[in-house]
């Protein structure tokens, strides 16, 4: 037990006494006894001032070192030893080319950046590219671009780096200069030219085979050339991917191997020859361009490596500052902490310190001032990359606890001489590029602590931007935004780095040996982890700059904190807004740079400036203060500024372009701001709200203890705190940081919280509670100041672009993959079953084994893929905040849908984004609150924007939409959501009849698809799956039927429109099998037409299913309305049952079905069948009620459409289909005996229709036989031309052309244009009026007043979409 109460874990050393008596406790072995070790003060006493020097410098035991003057240290001395140890430092053994070897076997042509500078030749370039200054990154803005270095290599063993900043097409490698470059050849196009593409994953020379990995953006590719065994391998991230190509050609000199690439569109990437040091050496092979070394004296061959150099005095420094550091003395054995040295007084720390700085600055800056006797081929950066960044990340400590006092110290020693200098400015903004490249190349990796990836270098980084002079230095560098972007990088994986991550696999259902649920979890767990570390250090970077204050400039003489922050923000949105294009253009930034900033102003949004949040402010001042809590989940009334919309940009608005709304609005906004309260969105009786007693899900407890047992808790326990003390003597330091995990108040109102605040970076009061965190200097504001100069509402606006931008494709992309997972595994366990079924043949079972294979790799890699995704993207308090922003964003365009001139110049992507972000939540696995509780706890708003905007004419782009639109047919599929657009007031208001007027050529699927659901359980045979029989949704059921009954003309467009897309799909349907059919006797059927067939059929059917919906609900339309409706459903029946049961379609139905792998449950023949028997059984059921209203009946018109006993066969046939076995337990199944007596009726009215036929058959063969003289039989001129069956009884007007009722009533539907003339036909009148001279005068009266006397269908425009 410690002196602050808490236990220590592992082996831990504890002072007892001032005289040297150590006892080393071990808490697992307590009962094992103490063990105590003896330091007593005599022995002490021997390690003096000189042992302490002696550590400092590096001097090896028992070697005398005199540094002293009358028991002081003396600087001279000091000055001396040091110019002695440097002038023995030699070269690396990394780079173990010497100069004269090197200028034997390579060639660099003139450089304007100095001789022995090798870059990239724009002279040699093909294509629009565009270089930095140093001519080392490369991006294209062509479709294909080439270019070589200006150097090139004959002999020896080389390689160079290639450091991804896309991972497209790129073809990096080595070519000769007789390699030719065009618009379409490039490296690996010729002969004496060879490259890697890790896109297509392949190796080129002249032709192409498989090779590598795929790669991703961030990783570093080592390409390799060895001359002596003439071989190529490329590395990618220090692994080998084998020897690409051998017996390569050897060339003379001068004519030798030039670094070469070829990029596609958009790509780039960033050469490495040896101007930095490589990220993965590989041992043997030497950099192009050589290291930095320093010539001393009059001796041309002694050369001295500077970063040797620099290495050497940084560790003297590292040794200096870390002595008395609580952090390296926590990390020791305990054993090692009881080897003492005597302190140093602050003035030997400061003498030494300046001793060391003095010497090492001309090494880290482009400086002259080495030294009389010594001449340097020094880069400005090499050494700040290859010395000084690794001493400040071991100084800091890569893992908790981080040695932040040691590395201030060492700052503060080096720093003021390097502000002095004017290469100063340079070098701030040099260590944090050298921190941002790790962290873009840093993967992450399977460890038992959550400090990898690029966590290394951005708590490092965090930590130096603590000072305000280092921040404002990079802040007027010239790479600021740059380098920012590279430190809110997170490099992906691909299928390697996860199969390394996650090396153990499990998925429900597995059997397979090594799959291991438990495993899986530990691995899955310690991603998480690292992730979240990342996250916090993000969020704390972002932190700094969000309270940041620049220096007042020229542009900006009063700045206000945030600035900074706000300027990389828009900055950033106007590098990406062409990210959503399908061609995207060139220039856009890393995706991962858009998700970490997306979910930093998620997290700010969600949690507030809070007190203590970033910049520590104190609890006392700012409880009261309202930006302690989250903007999202603020209570009470809020607001959003119309002038957010009025900034021009590229992205589409609600109405049109941005330049168009302008013009139309030219008077400006009449409204400057909306204002609302939370609450009045809901109904009155049902109220949700943050600060209501009913919660919001984002924000309820509940929704969370119905998903997760007691088991499964989400909250993060903190963990413990550890501090060491120690050992008598060193000086301690009170305020330094230790190690720990604090868990910060990151909860909104009431929220249940499983996110830890950064882990390792809290400072420890006396008492050991965190305490605040205050700056040596000042520049930061504070949480007030912050919260009055930033707009919340501009931040929300900004995220909603980077979730447009950046998330909405992830997001796409984790849903293929969760959807493809689930069809993988039913694909398993079909093949499984399949093996283990019936005997089969030995050829058929080793395919099924092929097959198995192939199947298990494929669902393997995508397990590991879903779960990358779900630690990344699907974190609990991610998902919380994404479910605040749909109610924030549902209510705000609620709002703004009452003002149109606002609305209009609304983004397209609030509305994208509030129905993608509404999809995740919906899909998020595990599920983030249970389905019920979805929609009707909080977003109850979405729902009334859904059904009152699909069809709202301001929204000009048809494509939004069609997205409101899907949305609300994905969600009636579910009985949960449906209940929430049962309690929508405007669900209930509006939404049938809209759906019945959106039913055109465009937004016909959708619709089908609502309707069909919102009809289930009404039909025969379509109640199985429901409980009793019962409507799957008996009140919209009701509605529809009621908008039907009362707006007739509405119906009756609709229903035209029905039946021609229905004639549409059936007619596709059957072409589809006869081509199937066709193909099948070749035995090659294309998966196009597969799917085309399987999509025609399902459409049919539920088209079918929405007819017969309306068959019993509204049979008068079809038996008292036009003839019309009864004469195109008999046709319809007849065409499917002639393609289904009677020809050779039907033969082949079933063998179609079984060839597209479906279930007989999804589709066979009763499917497209049934919804007839449904038709026919209501019609016949209402036309035996007594009504003598019935003007049409469906045997008399079925049997003038066909007297063939083809018809009663078909319907003999509907009549004995085993029904009771494909519809077990549906009540419906029991009306099939009401077929036989519309079989039985149906069979009189076609005989009487063939007595009628022999009739008039013998009058016209017999012409003596009629009485009357012929007038029973019609004259040819008196016949339809356009039926040839019907007299002519009709004239259209006013061209005066004629033809029978039935031919010009069905035309009418779809055309108003004559037959005949084209002319427009404004009336249609029968013959007797015109003869009688009835016809009116004034033809003014339009067309649609004529049907609608007539009952008739308005016209539509245009036939059905075709589907691609």
């Amino acid at each position: 037990m410690w002196a602050d109460g808490g236990l220590r874990k592992g082996r831990q050393f504890q002072r007892t006494r001032s005289t040297g008596l150590a006892a080393l406790l071990d808490e697992k072995e307590i009962d094992a006894g103490v063990i105590v070790a003896s330091c007593m003060h005599d022995e002490c006493s021997k390690w003096g001032l000189d042992r302490t020097l002696a550590h400092v410098f590096g001097v090896s035991p028992g070697l005398e070192l005199s540094l002293l003057d009358h028991d002081r240290i003396d600087a001279s001395s000091v000055r001396s030893y040091l110019y002695s140890q440097l002038s023995i430092v030699r070269q690396a053994d990394d780079y173990s080319t010497s100069d004269r070897d090197h200028k034997k076997s390579v060639f660099i042509n003139d450089s304007p950046f100095g001789n022995g500078i090798v870059a990239m030749d724009s002279a040699s370039a093909c294509g629009d590219i565009k270089f930095d200054k140093r001519f080392l990154q490369l991006e294209s803005h062509s479709v294909f671009i080439s270019a070589r270095a200006n150097a090139c290599v004959w002999r020896g063993r080389w390689m160079y780096e290639a450091t991804l900043g896309t991972a497209g097409i790129q073809q990096l490698g080595w070519a000769t200069i007789s390699c030719p470059f065009t618009n379409e050849e490039g490296v690996g196009d010729a002969a004496d030219s060879y490259a890697y593409d890790g896109k297509r994953v392949r190796k080129w020379n002249e032709c192409h085979a498989t090779y590598g990995q795929p790669w991703v953006a961030g990783d570093v590719i080592g390409c390799c050339l060895d001359l002596e065994k003439k071989e190529i391998i490329f590395y990618r991230n220090g692994i080998s991917l084998g020897v690409a190509y051998d017996k390569i050609r050897a060339v003379d000199p001068k004519d030798g191997y030039y670094p070469a690439i070829s990029l596609s569109h958009g790509e780039r990437c960033e050469l490495n020859f040896g101007g930095r040091p490589f990220m993965y050496p590989v041992e043997g092979f030497s950099p192009i361009q050589l290291p930095p070394t320093v010539e001393v004296g009059d001796m041309e061959n002694e050369m001295n490596s500077v970063c040797d150099r620099a290495k050497f005095l940084l560790g003297c420094l590292q040794r200096l500052v870390r002595l008395g550091s609580g952090e390296v003395a926590a990390a020791m054995a305990p054993e090692d902490r009881l080897k003492r040295y005597t302190p140093l007084t602050d003035h030997d720390v400061l003498l030494i310190g300046a001793e060391i700085c003095d010497f090492l600055r001309p090494l880290l800056l482009r400086s002259s001032s080495l030294g009389k006797d010594e001449k340097s081929n020094l880069p400005e950066d090499y050494t700040v990359w290859g010395a000084l960044v690794p001493f400040l990340l071991e100084t800091y400590r890569s893992e908790a606890p981080h040695d932040a006092p040691s590395v201030d110290l060492a700052l503060d020693l080096l720093l003021p001489g390097l502000e002095r200098d004017a290469c100063g400015s340079s070098f701030v903004s040099t260590i944090m590029e050298a921190l941002a490249y790790g962290c873009r190349t840093s993967p992450f990796v399977l460890a038992d602590h959550p400090y990898t990836g690029p966590y290394p270098y951005l708590a490092l980084a965090c930590h130096l931007l603590e000072r305000y002079d280092f921040m404002v230095s990079w802040w007027m560098s010239e790479g600021f935004d740059l380098c920012l972007e590279g430190l809110l990088t997170r490099k992906g994986p691909n299928k390697n780095d996860l199969e390394g991550l996650m090396p153990i696999v499990w998925w429900p259902g597995s059997r397979e040996d090594l799959c291991s649920e438990g495993k899986m979890r530990h691995a899955a767990t310690a991603l998480s982890r690292a992730i979240v570390k990342i996250e916090d250090l993000q969020w704390e970077l972002c932190g700094r700059l969000l309270h940041f204050v620049p220096p007042p400039t020229e542009e900006l003489a009063q700045p206000l904190p945030g600035v900074v922050f706000r300027r990389f923000l828009r900055n950033l949105i106007c590098k990406n807004r062409g990210a959503y294009r399908s061609i995207a253009p060139a220039g856009l930034s890393d995706n991962s740079v858009l998700v970490s900033t997306h979910c930093v102003l998620l997290r700010l949004l969600s949690e507030g400036f809070g007190p203590g949040k970033v910049i520590g402010d104190t609890n006392e001042g700012m409880k009261d203060h309202d930006n302690s809590k989250g903007f999202l989940h603020r209570v009470g009334k809020r607001t959003f500024p119309a002038s957010i919309f009025l900034k021009d940009s590229d992205f589409a608005r609600l109405g049109g372009t941005f330049s168009h709304l302008v013009k139309t609005f030219s008077g400006g906004l009449d409204v400057l701001e909306v204002e609302w309260e939370e609450s009045c969105m809901d109904e009155e009786d049902d109220i949700v709200r943050h600060g209501g007693k009913l919660k919001p899900a984002c924000c309820s407890d509940l929704a969370l203890s119905e998903l997760l047992g007691p088991s499964k808790s989400l909250v993060r326990v903190p963990s413990k705190i550890v501090a060491v003390s120690t050992s008598a003597g060193v000086g301690e330091r009170i305020s330094s940081p230790i190690s720990s995990t604090y868990t910060s108040g990151r909860s909104c109102d009431e929220c249940v919280e499983d996110k830890p605040s950064s882990s390792g970076r809290v400072y420890i009061s006396s008492g050991g509670a965190p305490a605040s965190r205050s700056y040596r200097k000042s520049g930061f504001r504070s949480v007030k100041e912050l919260s009055e100069a930033i707009r919340e509402e501009e931040l929300l606006d900004i995220m909603l672009v980077f979730y447009h931008l950046g998330l909405a494709q992830i997001f796409r992309q984790a849903s293929f993959f969760m959807q493809h997972q689930m069809q993988s595994i039913a694909q398993l366990d079909e093949t499984d079953r399949q093996i283990r079924g019936e005997k089969m043949s030995c050829e058929y079972l080793k395919r099924l084994k092929e097959a198995r294979t192939v199947y298990r790799e494929d669902l393997i890699d995508c397990v590991r893929q879903c779960t990358w995704y779900r630690v990344t993207m699907f974190a609990r308090w991610k998902l919380r905040g994404m479910y605040a922003t749909c109610i924030w964003v549902a209510q705000l365009l609620l709002v703004l849908s009452k003002k149109d001139s606002i609305f209009s110049f609304v983004p397209e992507f609030y509305v994208e984004t509030l129905v993608d972000s509404f999809h995740v939540l919906r899909r998020s696995d595990p599920p983030f609150v249970t389905p019920s509780s979805l929609l009707q706890q909080g977003l109850s708003p979405l729902v009334t924007f859904l059904v009152t905007h699909f069809s709202d004419a301001r929204i000009a782009n048809s494509d939004v939409r069609d997205i409101l639109l899907q949305s609300i047919s994905v969600l009636v599929q579910h009985k949960e959501h449906v209940i929430a657009f049962e309690r929508s007031q405007a669900a209930r208001a509006g939404m049938v009849g809209s759906l019945l007027a959106s039913f055109d050529n465009r937004f016909w699927i959708p619709v089908s698809n609502i309707l069909l659901r919102l009809c289930k359980g009404s039909g025969f045979g379509a109640s199985k799956c429901l409980s009793h029989g019962k409507p799957f949704s008996p009140h919209f059921q009701r509605l529809l039927k009621e908008k039907c009954m009362s707006d007739e003309k509405l119906f009756a467009s609709f229903l035209n429109r029905l039946f021609n897309t229905l004639n549409w799909t059936i007619t596709e349907f059957s072409v589809a099998i006869k081509e199937m059919q066709e193909h099948s006797d070749l035995r090659q059927v294309p998966d196009l037409l597969q799917r085309k067939c399987i999509v025609m059929f399902e459409l049919s059917c539920n088209l079918e299913r929405i007819l017969e919906f309306f068959t019993q609900e509204l049979p008068h339309a079809f038996l008292q309305g036009p003839e019309i409706n009864l004469v195109r459903l008999c046709e319809l029946i007849i065409f499917v049952l002639n393609h289904t049961t009677s020809c050779a379609d039907a033969h082949f139905f079933d063998s179609t079905v079984r060839q597209q792998g479906q279930s007989l449950e999804r589709v066979n023949r009763a499917m497209i069948l049934a919804p007839l028997v449904g038709i026919v059984l209501n019609l016949r059921s209402t036309t035996s009620l007594p009504s003598p209203v019935i003007a049409h009946d469906m045997a008399t018109v079925l049997a003038a459409a066909d007297i063939s006993t083809a018809l009663i066969g078909n319907f003999q046939y509907l009549m004995n289909y085993s029904w009771e076995v494909t519809f077990k337990g549906d009540p419906s199944i029991k009306r099939i005996s009401d077929l036989k007596f519309f079989i039985s009726k149906l069979k009189d009215e076609i005989e009487k229709v063939r007595r009628q036929a022999s009739v008039d058959s013998f009058l016209s063969s017999n012409p003596s036989s009629d009485p009357l003289g012929n007038l029973a039989i019609m004259d040819r001129e008196e016949t339809c031309t356009i039926c040839y069956a019907c007299e002519v009884d009709t004239v259209f007007l006013p061209c005066k052309h004629k033809s029978c009722q039935r031919c010009i009533s069905r035309h009418l539907l779809n055309n108003q244009r004559c037959f005949f003339c084209n002319s427009n036909v404004i009336k249609v009148s029968s013959m007797c009026a015109v003869e009688n001279d009835e016809c009116p005068a004034d033809l003014s009266r339009t067309l649609t007043g004529t049907l609608a006397d007539a009952k008739l269908p308005q016209p539509s425009t245009g036939p059905p979409p075709t589907i691609q």
